[in-house]
């Protein structure tokens, strides 16, 4: 018996376990967990850290979504589905919802998987083409966000939510020091705080029921899509699923309720794993876990596709656990109560992430002006999507200055 691999399958498992925890808390992002996991390090093996950092991040995003419903308190990956993931808990649809977004996110995991294995077979050679295509990356995303706008419900409010918000990314993100972790601050802001403030109108959230949605090919088709929107990240380094989303949302209408939510979750999840998988295909990460992963110096190969395989489906099974629990006791309890906690527990992560990185008045600031826009796009009922803008722009100047 390899006790290696039961070894390592332990860690994986307790890496689920801690993802758990930080996907249930709103504002905490893997990111932000991963350089105190570092600690670990010093009392495993490079290969247990490996699968502990896998079952973390693959658990986080699966679970996250429970905020998002329950709460509606995002972060960056699922910020364009929270507000229909939150319409729908309202109308006591919440289960039905995160089930939807967890089918996504399980099929984009199994057809990035697919991908990646086809890839290593045909042997593509990917950094070729990302050369190719890097140029036409800003033309691209000026076309695709003024087709977003053109078709809008609202152009005036749209154009204005998307140029506020645009402006604010460049002047926080393209400004250099570098400030960890102030996409926290921006999307509490600008995605958590107008929810939570609209929450306190309620005393209680109406009952909840259990219905697992009807499954059709055209939903597996909008899983499809999402991986297709998640592959794009491994060509696109400036880039992460928060633009991918944005804009895949504008071509998967939100009318269509059940198409978009899968879609979402496919995106979310095959982005995290192609940008995993990346370090296999290109030699180089796509996000904070796999930068993570290349600092152990191992060898990766294959196994680590079974590995991810391992760590959705126990993720998959832990969200339907979990969320069934939340609706059997979200209905009796106080939600305005709750959502003044949660309120007061954002500020504080705000708060704790600004005083260890140095930069607490630029984080409040960045906090207060985001929420005020959000706001303003909840009042103006622009959709939020629209807000993303706060990446798009400096992603643009980026490929332009490139």
């Amino acid at each position: 018996m390899d006790y290696s691999i039961i070894n390592n399958l332990i860690f994986l498992f307790i890496g689920c376990l801690v993802g758990t925890f930080t996907g249930l808390l709103p504002g905490i992002h893997p990111n932000t967990i991963i350089p105190l996991t570092v600690l670990l390090y010093e009392y495993i093996s490079p290969q247990n850290y490996l699968y502990f950092l896998l079952g973390l991040v693959i658990t986080h995003y699966f679970v996250s979504y429970i905020p998002s419903a329950f709460i509606g308190v995002p972060e960056d990956e699922t910020a364009v589905s929270v507000l229909p993931l939150h319409n729908l808990t309202k109308m006591g649809r919440g289960y039905e919802g995160i089930m939807l977004c967890a089918f996504g996110g399980f099929i984009g995991i199994i057809m990035a998987l697919i991908a990646t294995f086809l890839i290593f077979n045909i042997g593509l050679d990917l950094n070729n083409t990302y050369e190719h295509f890097k140029p036409f990356i800003p033309y691209v995303l000026i076309l695709l966000l003024t087709i977003s706008l053109l078709f809008s419900g609202n152009i005036f409010w749209s154009t204005l939510i998307t140029i506020l918000s645009g402006l604010f990314g460049i002047v926080v993100l393209y400004n250099p020091p570098e400030i960890n972790n102030i996409l926290t601050a921006i999307f509490t802001g600008m995605f958590g705080m107008p929810l939570l403030l609209e929450n306190l109108k309620m005393d209680r959230i109406r009952h909840q029921i259990i219905t697992f949605p009807e499954l059709d090919i055209s939903l597996f088709k909008s899983a499809f899509a999402g991986t297709i929107g998640g592959l794009f990240r491994i060509f696109l380094p400036a880039i992460g699923g928060a633009q991918i989303n944005f804009f895949l949302s504008k071509i998967i209408k939100e009318n269509n309720l059940k198409s978009f939510l899968v879609s979402q979750g496919a995106i979310t999840l095959s982005n995290e794993v192609f940008s995993i998988l990346s370090l296999l295909l290109i030699g180089y990460g796509r996000s904070g876990t796999a930068m993570a992963i290349k600092d152990l110096s191992i060898n990766l190969d294959k196994s680590i596709i079974f590995s991810l395989l391992i760590a959705s489906g126990s993720a998959f099974g832990i969200l339907f656990i979990i969320s069934k629990c939340f609706l059997d006791y979200l209905p009796y309890l106080d939600y305005r109560k709750i959502t003044y906690y949660i309120i007061s527990f954002c500020i504080l992560v705000v708060l704790f992430l600004g005083y260890f990185s140095g930069y607490l008045l630029f984080y409040i600031v960045v906090f207060v002006v985001s929420s005020f826009i959000g706001i303003l796009c909840l009042k103006s009922k622009v959709n939020l999507s629209y807000m993303m803008s706060v990446l798009v722009f400096p992603t643009i100047l980026y490929y332009l200055h490139y």
